[in-house]
This record gives structure tokens, sequence and C-alpha cells, in this order.
């Protein structure tokens, strides 16, 4: 017969009864047995046998023999023979020793918990309780060895409280600790139990003398309880202190400092007694000092409160009682306030705070106090505490505004989790380097026509840096302004040789048009297809039809060029990758498998928080959540349709779906908020279709109005097809899908719907007069129309009818509708509809273009990896206005612009020491490539100098800049009517001065170099200049900044030029 292994304890100790007894519990023999159980014995008149029983290491007529841990006692099975008829019965007694104490008759093979009689033990019988497992039995067990160590207390037995509070002790050592913060049976008690005995057990141990002993338990005690928190023990801890000698401050302090700790800190009763001996000692000398709290959260300026009075917790419209009611608030609840009235006896509620403005109220007010005399009045809100702030809301986070009168974004319990599964979140610090290099060429074409410059450089420098080959731009307009900048943007990509990016330019003149008849696959199929030949016919006035032909030319060339992944986009869209793939789309799309010949990228749309957009790629940042990367929706096939249609069910509505019925419940409300706009709007669209959510609460369509909720444009993303150059490439079906060059549906399509998947990103509506220039001329709704190709017609029609509106508002609305128009529906924050759709995950913001784009625009900071593409962590934290500037300066005069940015924001303080050190480190690495001037060199030591930062490494630059500029040389070949030159050197030499690195012999030489030059060059420009200044004002400038430099080259202005130049200025 085997034995049982050994015990296992501890915090971490996991007592079920094969922990306890070993994997091996049953016989080796193979005999079945019983799950043993554990045995609580309380309440016996014989205190011996009260404990915690476990099975033992033997058995007893085929029955477990149960020891209790706190004595000699067992409970074992026993026989009885009957000496009248011999007959033998069975049972189980308690006992010690060989005396019985109780005993239970009994035939089963298990002990009874009722029926037990006194045999030699004391009345009252025991009372008995079995568990499956010996962390439960020994957490029973001490709850009940506290609770008779307290009732022995309240008696004065300090003797008999001690053995029953060691008891309990032992019991909890035995028990799985749980904590404060688990939700387990009995976890939520543990803590405060354990902190209960331990200063019970101090107690006896004060009454006996033992102060030491007290001492630890009491500090053991406080572990177990929130900081600073009064308790029985921490009061016993300094009675304690004062029986060993120390004074009460000190007392205290060791107790404040214990106090500190937490549950974890807990080392164990016997690690604890050095460090309690450390403290005493301490204390004894007068060494401990008090203990300073920090707050762990900042105050950011919010005011809550809590309502303790639910019954007067009425939201009134004004300060006073007799006002109208408009909402009220739950026990329990918090307010955020904005501001506080009348003596700080009521709340303004916070713009965010909800109630009801149906009557027009714009303000919400909430009383402090009950309406009472002031010495009977009770408090109906209490002030939260900072650490119990809420968190701040996604509307807040992505700095949207908030009007008084409309939806308000929903507190944290009304939205339990994010319906968005997208997520753009910044790579773990950790991430390691992607050990794959991709090498298939991407590339991607536009049709375009009137747009301005900045958006056509944005559009192409932002797909270069991101990975994509080569850019192919259609000009609709052959003779479009912006042809000229695209031309250049095409000479600098050949003439600087950039590996791996290139751009061509068409023109879609005569001659180009006479080529694509020619070769494209639309004209060469039209008389096969009805497709073709509509789309042959309509190319003259349908601009969508001109597209395909431009996306078929745009494929075929890109064929013959050996590329892999081909793109077709608007120019109001960008291919977004997600920061967790450093935003490459060469990775995205090069890690896709072999057998995928398409992949659909869903599109966000962006919300223009602005009427006036110039480029929206660098001014729009907020987006729109597409609703096939939200919960509860499945992207739909392109053969789905193809099946309705054959089955005959293309024209009936789809099933409701309760997955996403979320999406109507949110939008339901937008939907009746829109609704008084709707109204004054008066639109009579054509072909009118309901676009109302499918909600039941909501009234019926009868007087209810399109209000455009959703998507302004397309929802149904686009297609980046892979070209195989061993087969002929798709060929588009519109400009969002694509079919197989034989007319077939392409095989295999990946749904990019996951979190870390590639988007498009869709500026419809970025600024009003690009709103307006789009739909005056009726072409942002010639995009509406059908493409005639089964399987693509529901893929291609918006989301709503809001372009259909639009172009109706702009030729037959006056100019006060258009603007409610734009505001209501295009900026969508007429009632506080982002913050709401916010608060539910479905609007984001996305900054990483624009900063990328500013990465571009300053190729000084290539070096500053946290701007560089994904790693983007810096660039957040950058305000707008900062990532907005434009730096006009060559590359040498880069620092100092940025310095003075930082500056202007007061960034200095925050990101001084990294910006310099990452600046310098740029220039001593690029000083000889990019051949510094003089004048950069003194930009960059006199913004260092302005700033105060004494870096040895620019120390250490200028004065290798010494010895190769050869300052007096340069000083001494500077020709005469070069004043900027002349200006440059001074710059440096004042720079010098300010490094002690310049010499008194070099400055007298410099000195006296200098002041010829500049007497012969002022002389030989004051003609110039007084001419020019009569009408070019920045001349006017300039020149001022030129006799700004006089003033430091000579001392004193004795010279009659410097004289007459500084009258002319003032």
């Amino acid at each position: 017969m085997v034995g049982y292994g050994p015990d296992v304890s501890g915090i971490n100790g996991n007592l079920d009864f094969r922990v306890a007894h070993g994997e091996t519990w049953a016989s080796a023999a193979g005999q079945k047995r019983v799950q043993p159980v554990f045995i609580l014995v309380k309440d016996a008149g014989s205190g011996e046998a009260d404990g915690v029983y476990k099975p033992a290491s033997r058995r007893w007529l085929d029955h477990d023999v149960y020891e209790n841990r706190f004595g000699d006692c067992i409970i074992s099975r026993e026989a009885h023979t009957n000496p009248k008829n011999g007959q033998v019965k069975y049972g189980f007694v308690l006992g010690r020793g060989g005396r019985p104490l109780y005993g239970v008759k009994t035939e089963k093979l298990e002990v009874p918990t009722a029926g037990w009689k006194s045999f030699e033990g004391q009345e009252p019988t025991p009372e008995i309780q079995k568990f499956s497992s010996w962390s439960d039995c020994c957490q029973h067990g001490a709850w009940y060895f506290l609770q008779e160590a307290e009732n022995a207390a309240g008696g004065g037995h300090w003797k008999v409280v001690l053995v029953m509070a060691d008891r309990a002790f032992d019991c909890h050592t035995q028990a799985r600790p749980k904590g404060r913060g688990d939700i387990r049976e009995g976890g939520s008690e543990w803590s405060q139990q354990l902190c209960e005995l331990l200063s019970t057990r101090a107690q006896a141990l004060l009454h006996l003398g033992h102060f030491k002993r007290a001492l630890i338990d009491c500090c053991a005690a406080v572990h177990f309880v929130p900081a600073f928190e009064f308790s029985k023990a921490r009061t016993r801890g300094v009675t304690a202190c004062l029986n060993l000698g120390t004074s009460e401050p000190q007392a205290k302090l060791l107790m404040d400092e214990m106090c500190r700790r937490s549950d974890r800190e807990f080392p164990g009763i016997h690690a604890l007694e050095p460090i309690v001996d450390q403290l005493l000692e301490r204390a004894k000398s007068e060494k401990l000092e008090p203990v300073t709290l920090v707050e762990e959260e900042e105050d950011d300026e919010r005011v809550f409160y809590r309502v303790v009075d639910p019954e007067d917790c009425k939201l009134f419209s004004s300060t006073a009682y007799n006002s109208k009611i408009i909402g009220s608030r739950e026990y329990g609840d918090i307010l955020r306030g904005q501001s506080l009235h009348k003596a700080g006896t009521w709340l303004e509620l916070h713009v965010s705070e909800a109630f009801d403005d149906s009557f027009g109220h714009r303000r919400a007010y909430v009383p402090l106090f009950t309406d009472d005399p002031e010495d009977e009045r009770e408090e109906v809100l209490e002030k939260v505490p900072v650490k119990e702030f809420p968190r701040h809301g996604r509307w807040e986070l992505l700095g949207l505004r908030l009007k008084p009168v409309g939806l308000k974004p929903p507190p944290d319990a009304e939205v339990p989790l994010d319906y968005c599964r997208w997520v753009d979140a910044d790579p773990p610090e950790n991430l390691k380097v992607w050990p794959y290099i991709y090498k298939h060429g991407l590339a991607i074409a536009c049709m375009l026509r009137g747009v301005s410059e900045e958006v056509l450089d944005s559009f192409v420098r932002y797909h270069w840096v991101t990975g994509w080959n080569h850019v192919f731009l259609f000009f609709d307009d052959p003779d479009d302004p912006s042809i000229r900048h695209a031309k250049s943007l095409e000479d600098y990509a050949h003439s600087k040789k950039m590996a791996g990016a290139g751009l061509t330019v068409h023109r879609m003149d005569a001659s180009w048009w006479d080529k694509a008849k020619l070769q494209s696959r639309f004209y060469q199929r039209q008389e096969k297809n009805d497709f073709y030949e509509g789309v042959c016919k309509k190319q003259q006035a349908d601009r969508s039809a001109r597209k395909l032909i431009v996306a078929d030319q745009a494929i075929l060339e890109a064929h013959d060029m050996g590329i892999d992944w081909f793109a077709f986009l608007d120019i109001d869209e960008c291919i977004y990758v997600p920061r967790m793939q450093e935003c490459s789309a060469r990775r995205f799309f090069g890690s896709k498998e072999r057998s995928i010949e398409a992949v659909r990228l869903w599109n966000h749309e962006a919300v223009p928080e602005d009427t006036e957009c110039r480029d929206w790629f660098r001014e729009c940042t907020l987006f729109q959540i597409n609703r096939h990367h939200c919960h509860g929706f499945r992207p739909p096939r392109e053969y789905d349709s193809i099946l309705r249609q054959r089955e005959g069910r293309e024209f009936e509505p789809e099933q409701p779906d309760a997955d996403n019925a979320w999406w109507d419940r949110i939008f339901g409300k937008v939907y009746l908020r829109r609704q008084e706009a709707a109204k004054r709007l008066k639109l009579n669209l054509p072909g009118s279709r309901p676009d109302r959510p499918c909600l039941d609460d909501l009234p019926s369509n009868a007087g209810m109005l399109e209000a455009f909720c959703g998507f302004s444009s397309y929802e149904g993303g686009k297609m980046i097809v892979r070209l195989n150059r061993h087969l002929p490439p798709p060929i588009p079906s519109n400009k969002h899908c694509w079919l197989a060059d034989n007319g077939s549906m392409l095989q295999e399509i990946y749904q990019a719907n996951k979190s870390d998947d590639a988007v498009i990103l869709h500026y419809p509506n970025a600024g009003m007069q690009n709103w307006r220039q789009k739909y005056e001329t009726k072409s942002g709704v010639s995009g509406m129309s059908g493409t005639g190709v089964p399987g693509v017609e529901s893929l291609t029609w918006p989301s709503s009818r809001l372009p259909l509106a639009s172009s109706t508002v702009l030729s037959g609305g006056s100019r006060r509708d258009q603007d409610l128009f734009y505001r209501t529906f295009i900026l969508q924050n007429e009632h506080n509809e982002l913050a709401y759709l916010a608060e539910h995950g479905l609007v984001t913001r996305v900054e990483i273009v624009r900063n990328i784009l500013y990465y571009y625009d300053n190729p000084q900071v290539k070096r500053l990896r946290r701007l560089k593409l994904g790693a983007c962590r810096f660039s957040q934290q950058l305000p707008p206005g900062f990532l907005r500037l434009r730096s006009t300066l060559n590359r040498s005069k880069a620092l100092p612009t940025w310095l003075g940015a930082l500056e202007k924001f007061n960034f200095v303080p925050r990101l001084r020491c990294e910006v310099i050190g990452v600046f310098l480190d740029a220039i001593i690495a690029k000083l000889e490539v990019l051949q510094f001037t003089v004048q950069g060199v003194a930009n960059a030591a006199q913004a260092l100098a302005e700033l105060q930062c004494q870096s040895t490494i620019m120390r250490n630059l200028l004065q290798s800049a010494v010895e190769r500029l050869k300052l007096i040389d340069v000083a001494k070949e500077v020709e005469t009517d070069d004043l900027p030159s002349v200006k440059a050197v001074l710059s440096l030499a004042h720079a010098l001065a300010f490094w002690d690195l310049l010499t008194s012999e070099a400055y007298q030489q410099l000195e006296t170099t200098l002041r010829s030059l500049a007497s012969r060059c002022l002389k030989a420009r004051l003609e110039y200049e007084l001419v020019r200044m009569d009408s070019d004002k920045p001349a006017v400038a300039s020149f001022a900044t030129d006799i700004e430099a006089q003033r430091w080259l000579i001392q004193p202005h004795t010279n009659p030029d410097v004289c007459f130049f500084m009258r002319l200025e003032a």
C-alpha cells in the first residue's frame, strides 16, 4: 500500500487532493478508492477534537484514517461485535490515544455529518463539515478559529486567544491565498480576515508581554488592508512600539512606513522580522521621517462629483430650485462638472453630460446640497478624488469639439466594447526587425483633373515613400495647370535616378486617344460584348467610362514593365498600411500567398473638420471606419450578387442580422437628429429609396426624410490585383473591381478586413470649395451609374445618395442651404455625431500620412527615427502647428528652423536634448556629403547659443570648421558686392566668439578685413536698394536685416555710409 505524497502549502500552493497526496493516491494494486474528503470538526465540548482533518498515510477497515492537524485526534472506521449474537456492526469514532470521544453508527463507507453521540467526550457533540478540497476546508477552519479567538478575547482568556489565533493563521497558510483583487469565493474577505486575526493575535501578545512578536504581527496585518486605512492593527502596533522604547511620533512613523506596502510585498512572518528590527532601531534613534505620498495621476483640471442622494439629484435648467427639471441621476452616478456657481452651491454640468435638450436648453445645473436651511441641509454630490477619475473619452483624445445641444458621448457602462476591429496601434518597442525583404514591383495609376499642385505632390510623394515603385498620372484635361508640376516630378525622378521610384505623366489629348483606341481591350472587344461597346460609346460624356479605359491602359503598361501588384485610385485616395507593418505597402502585398489573385482593401472615409482645405492628405486626419472592419459584418463576396441574380432575389432587401443590429441602433439616433435639417432643406430626390436604420422603436416612414447616415460615397472598397507576366493582365469591370482577361471572376480574392490589414483612405469632400467644384458639374454623380457587369453593381453603388443630394443642393439651393447641407451631412458634427461615434470606436484619427509627408519635406530629419514611416510615436506628440511647418530654407538652415519652431510651441523643455542631439549627429554625419557652407554651420551654432545648449559635439564641430573653412582666407576672397557672404562670415565669427574659439589676433584681422569689404559693398548696393524698396516690401525687410549685420561689424558707427543707412531704416 503506497503512502500519500508530502503536504504542499504556501502562498502558491494548489492543495487539491492530488497535490496534497501525490499523483499515485490510488493503491499500487489498482484497488478502486473513492476521492478523499477533508473534514472540519468544530463546536465540540472537548476542545481537543476541534480542527481540520485530512486522510493519513494509513487505512483501517478499508477506509482512510483522518488526522487532526492540531492534535492527536483521529477519525477512523471501527467494528463492534455483538456478544450475544456475534453480529458485527460498523461505525466511525473520533478519539485520542485509544480513548473514544465521539462516535456514530453507519454501514456506509463515508464519514456522516449527523448522528454523532458523546462517549467519553464532553457535550455538546461536534459539528461535522466535509469538503472536496483541502483549501476550502482550511478556509472555513480559519473563519471558525478566528471567531473562537475573538470570543476568548472578549472574556480576557489571552492564552486561549493565542492558541485559537495560531490555528486560524495556520489554516490561512494552508488555504490558497486570494488577495483583495480576487473575485473567487472568499477572495474579497481573505485579506480582511487575515488582518483581523493577526490583529487579534497581536492583542493577546500585548497582554502576555510579548511586545516584539506583537509588533511583527501588526506590521504584517497592515499589508493586507488599503494603504493608510484605519485598522486595529495599526493602533496596536503603535502601542507595541511604545512598550519597546520608542517615542509616539516615531512609533506612528514606523507604522506609516509599513502601511505603504501592499499584500504583494508581504515576504512572510519570519522574513518580516529583520525589516521590523531595522525600522525599530531607526525609530529609537529618531531617524524616521514623515512619509510623503505622491499622487500617481496628475490633476488634469477635470471636475467630477458622485451622487450620494439620488432623491434630490435633479438636473435644472438654471441655478434655481423652481426652474424646469431636465433630467436626474441615480445613486453612485458620476457627473462631470464645468464650473461652480452661487458660492459653490450649484454645479454647472459639462457639455458632455446628457440631459433633456428637447426644449432648447443649452445648460444643465445640479445642486450640491438639498433645498433646506443651511444648518440642516445635506450633501447631494461629493467630489471624486483624482485617482478615481474616469478615463478620458475617445472624443477628447481625438480632439473633437462638443456643442451644448445634440448627441452626447455615452459613458463606459453603455459601451462595453469597441465595435471596430481595425487598429493602427504603435509597434512595441521590442518589436524585431522584419527579416524578409520583398522585391515585388508595385505600381499605382490615377486619372485626375483640376487638382492643386499641393495635392498632386502629396499623392505622388506619399506613395513613393510607402513602397510604390511607379506612379502613372493620366490628366483628363490636356491643358491642366498641374501638368507642369507633374512633369517636374517626372524629370526629378529621371535626373536623380531614384532607385525603385518612378513617375509617368500622360496627357489625354487626341494623340493619346488615338493610341488608346488601338491598344485598349475595350475597343478591341467592343463588337463582342455589350459591356465593352457601352464603355466605348460613353467615354466622351461619362467620366467613369474614361476611367475604365485609363485603367486598362495603365495596367497594360505596368504589365510590360514587370510590375507585380497594380492599383487604380482616384486622386482623393491613398493606400495606408498600419504602423505594425512599418507602413510598407511592399511588405503587406509581398507577404500574400502566390495563389491570391487580388486583395480587396476596404476604405475609411475622411471627415473634414474645417470648411477650407487645400491639401487633404496633410490637413484631414479624422476618418469614419468602414463597417466591414467592424464586429458582426462579413465582407460580401463578388459571387454572392451573381447568385442572388440567378435565383431572382437581386431586388429583395437583405435580411436583418442580429450580429450587426448595433449598427442600426447607433445610427438610428443620428438619423433622428438630422431630420430637422433634412426638413429645412426640402430635398426632393428622384427615385427616393429609404436609407433609414431598421429599428423597431423609430417612427414609421411617414414624414421621415433621408438623412444620409454613414459614408458619403462608396464603402465597397477597391481591388488591388496581382499581375502575372506569363498571363494577360486582368481587365477592369469598374474602378472598384477587376475581372480576368477572359471576363471570368478572379478565383481567389483576399478580403483585407483583419485588424492590421491595409486600408484605403478616401477624402471625398475635403473642403467646401472642392465639394462645390466636384458636384456643380455633376461629375461626382456620374460615377454612381452601374457598369452593366453582373456581380459588381452592388459594390459600386454608394452607401447613400448624398452625391445626388449634393448636386441638387448646389444646382438649386440657396447659399444658406448649401452651408447647412455641408455642415450637417459632410462635416457631420452639427449634432455631436463624431464624438458619439468615436465612443463606439467608429471614428479614428490617422496622422501618419501627414507625418510621412512632413518627413519627406524635411530630408534633414531622416536620422530622426521616431518620425520615419512606421515608427511614429514621436510624431503623435507634436502639435499640429509644428507639423504644418514648411521649411523653405536649404538644408544648411534646417536646424535653426526646427529649433525655432520647437521654441515657438514651448516644446523645447521636453525635447531639447533629444532633438538637438539627433540633429548634431546628423550634421556630423552629413557634413562632407552635403558640403555645409559657412552660413550653415553658423546658423547651427547660433541656434544652440540662443538655447544655451553647451554641446561638446558642437564645439568640436566648430573647431574642425575653423580649420577646414579657413575663416580669414574666406573673408579676403569675398566679392565686394556680395553682402550675404559678408553676413555669413560675420555670423560664424560671432558664433566662434560665443564658443571661445576665436583668438584675439584672428578677431582683429577679421574686423579690419570686413570693415573695408563692408564699406565698399554698401556703397555699391545703395542705389540699387533704394530703387527696389519703392515697390518691393520683402526687399525692405531683407535690407533691414543687412543693416543689422553692420551694427555688430563696425563699432563705433563712424562710417558715414552706415550712419545714413541707420537713418534710412528709422
